[in-house]
């Protein structure tokens, strides 16, 4: 009896230790890269669209990431700190959203005033 006791304790320890050792395998392939946020491979949580002095302004936010497209070009922005409204910065560019208004404004450049046409989720 002791035997089979010792026997069922060892297989119960040796299978505990191997199912660690498959949780903890390290992927020698990732890289640091394989982290890094990209906003197309992940679905969108919420869009919007804009009428930007005329123009159609599309915006697609994913937890702090926005991606926002106009007069057929593409941007990458990060939500920022913003005492009222949603602020969004990114390379150049900027987006401002207080209610149903916004605004987008290009290398501190002139601002284009928005208003909001539709929001999807």
């Amino acid at each position: 009896m002791h035997i089979q006791k010792f026997f069922s304790q060892s297989v119960l320890v040796g299978f505990s230790v191997l199912g660690l050792a498959a949780c903890s395998s390290v992927d020698k392939d990732r890289t640091a890269y394989d982290d890094t946020y990209e906003i197309e491979n992940t679905e969108q949580t919420n869009s919007a669209v804009y009428a930007c002095n005329g123009i159609p302004l599309n915006i697609y936010f994913h937890a702090e990431q926005a991606q926002l497209s106009w007069k057929e070009k593409t941007y990458r922005l990060t939500h920022a700190v913003s005492a009222s409204g949603a602020f969004y910065l990114g390379e150049g560019v900027s987006f401002w959203i207080h209610d149903d208004s916004a605004e987008l404004e290009f290398n501190d450049m002139e601002k284009d005033h928005c208003r909001l046409v539709r929001v999807e989720s």
